[in-house]
């Protein structure tokens, strides 16, 4: 048996040169040859040409174990009726989705001709179908009738499947539900099913070059990462060939989930964008049960993952540009990281930090997360990111448009429209408006998660109603709202509110100037007497009675400082006597008159 093992305890790249050719042995025994790589990367820069081994146990002709990854340096089609097997995890539980991306070719092929149950190290046995409602661990069988495909808007964009995985094109991604039950089957020190995990060996021949699939305009598709090897999330979704909004969006569901009946499902979709390096989580929703219209809130919001470098069959949602076109997956994407290529959702240890500078360069942003409670049921993460390459208004592959609003929601307005994630450059003084709309009275509570901005860089939600501005990097913003706010709230950088400390030497200035002005009603001569200092100049004096009638009303045009009106007509009575300079300061003052 001709046998190829590559072990490395560190991960260095195995360069094959050219074309890569595994085939039975022609001798009398059909010796079977096979490539075995374990937490290694196996790069070929030609096309692979695979025949199926004769022995059972060692069927296939590349394994792809632990972390190792097949990348490939042209577009040349894989051929052969032989296999590439590659291991991955997907959730344990039978009423939990997985969204997959096939990473070999599924021409001519069912759905249990490409997926596999391990059963050790180099053989695995085809799963079993089920028309029935809930798959299961061991022996490992999938349920036919979660398997669907996705492209257009809502709920009846859903297109059946089930076992028939030949209808799904490459590049495509497809729904399917998890496994209840353990498998103890170890291999390599892990089970294959401990009650936490399902893994799987996924089958055939492996996906290579471009792989391009039509969009329409403002729609979206599910999409899968076609190739058995990490993707550059980035690379993909910022290419301009590609006719997409730039914006990846991925599933996310209630752990340990107990019906099948939609109306019990809650779930949503998370955003990652690149241009913000960084991901919002879901906020799980409810759903009517035959339309499967969002009806409501679940009151919990998911994790944040690392998506960045997408793992091997991880499913995720694009939506195309105003124009639409296509899209298009190309072996330029493809990228070796071992520490994220394995687990499709991993969890992000992302936690604030400080940045020595808040000057933006090239792609790296700086970001805020702001969440939004509302009524102390679930929590709107907004992601704002400052990046000098982008606009104020929306930009490809970095504002992400909100995706499964609630009744009761929150978002950033760009250009009168709702997003849940806002890049723009960095400017002190500009205001970054937000919308909150909720259908009932309740408590909207305003903070911030995270950050990276420098620690004395100030972050302010400025109500406008109340001409309030919080410091919310300190302290929560709290009020009861009904209604729809599009022009009420803003994230602002600066407080145009004076401090108390300014507050009191305002005042003291204020009180200072007043006494600065002399205003004296002199009745012996039956006069007005007002006397300003030389660095003031008036420009209107008026008298009111207390009936609010001006009984003098003049206009000042003289430079002299001492100002004399005639008073002997009016009656004896208060007056209110109001001097108007020309910087737009008041002075008032109360006189009494007797003739």
């Amino acid at each position: 048996m001709k046998q190829y093992y590559i072990f490395f305890v560190l991960i260095f790249p195995l360069f094959v040169n050219a074309q890569v050719d595994l085939s039975v042995s022609p001798s009398p025994d059909g010796e079977d040859s096979y490539v075995y790589v374990n937490n290694e990367i196996l790069f070929v820069t030609k096309g692979i040409n695979l025949e199926k081994n004769n022995n059972s146990s060692t069927e296939a002709s590349i394994y792809l174990r632990s972390k190792a990854q097949l990348l490939q340096g042209d577009d040349i089609d894989n051929s052969g009726d032989g296999y590439l097997s590659v291991f991955q995890e997907g959730t344990s539980n039978a009423f939990d989705y997985n969204y997959w991306g096939m990473p070999v070719v599924t021409t001519g092929k069912k759905l249990n001709q490409i997926l596999y149950e391990p059963i050790d190290k180099t053989a695995s046995r085809p799963v079993q179908i089920t028309s029935n409602l809930n798959g299961s661990a061991n022996p490992l069988t999938i349920s036919s009738r979660w398997i669907y495909k996705f492209s257009g808007l809502g709920y009846n964009s859903w297109q059946h499947i089930g076992n028939n995985i030949n209808q799904l094109a490459a590049g495509l991604g497809f729904s399917m539900k998890g496994t209840n039950g353990t498998d103890n089957t170890t291999i390599d020190g892990v089970k294959n099913n401990p009650g936490s995990a399902q893994r799987y060996d996924f089958r055939g021949i492996p996906n290579n070059g471009n792989i391009t699939l039509n969009i329409d305009p403002n729609k979206s598709i599910l999409v899968g990462n076609p190739y058995p090897s990490a993707i550059d999330l980035d690379a993909f979704l910022k290419d301009p060939d590609n006719d997409i909004t730039g914006i990846a969006y991925f599933w996310d569901s209630e752990a340990n989930g107990k019906s099948h009946y939609l109306k019990d499902y809650e779930g949503g979709y998370g955003a990652y964008s690149p241009g913000a390096g960084g991901y919002v989580p879901a906020i799980f929703k409810k759903y009517a049960n035959q339309s499967g219209n969002v009806i409501g809130n679940a009151g919990e919001s998911g994790a944040k993952y690392n998506v960045k470098y997408l793992p091997i069959g991880a499913g995720f949602n694009v939506i195309g540009n105003a124009t639409g076109g296509t899209v298009t997956f190309k072996n330029s994407h493809r990228i070796y990281d071992p520490n994220t290529a394995i687990k499709l959702r991993e969890k992000s240890a992302e936690t604030g930090s400080t940045n020595s500078s808040v000057i933006i360069k090239n792609d790296e942003a700086v970001k805020i997360r702001l969440n939004v409670n509302l009524n102390d049921t679930y929590t709107r993460q907004l992601l704002v990111a400052f990046n000098e390459n982008a606009t104020v208004g929306p930009d490809k592959a970095m504002d992400a448009p909100m995706f499964g609003k609630l009744a009761s929601d929150a978002s950033f307005n760009i250009e009168e429209k709702e997003y849940m994630i806002n890049v723009l450059p960095f400017d002190r003084s500009k205001m970054i408006p937000l919308n909150i709309v909720t259908v009932s009275e309740m408590e909207v509570d305003f903070s911030i998660d995270t950050t990276d901005f420098l620690d004395n860089e100030n972050i302010y939600l400025y109500d406008s109603e109340n001409n309030r501005y919080t410091d919310i990097k300190k302290e929560h913003y709290k009020l009861q709202l009904n209604g729809d706010f599009k022009d009420r709230f803003f994230i602002a950088f600066e407080n145009d509110q004076p401090t108390e400390e300014e507050k009191i030497q305002e005042t003291k200035e204020e009180e200072t100037f007043v006494a600065s002005i002399d205003i004296f009603q002199n009745n012996n001569e039956g006069r007005l007497q007002i006397v300003v200092p030389k660095d003031v100049k008036v420009k209107h004096v008026a008298v009111y009675n207390l009936n609010a009638g001006a009984v003098i009303n003049q206009d000042i045009s003289t430079l002299e400082k001492e100002l004399s009106f005639s008073t002997t007509n009016l009656m004896d009575a208060i007056y209110i006597v109001q001097i108007k300079t020309t910087d737009n300061r008041t002075v008032t003052k109360k006189i009494t008159v007797k003739n």
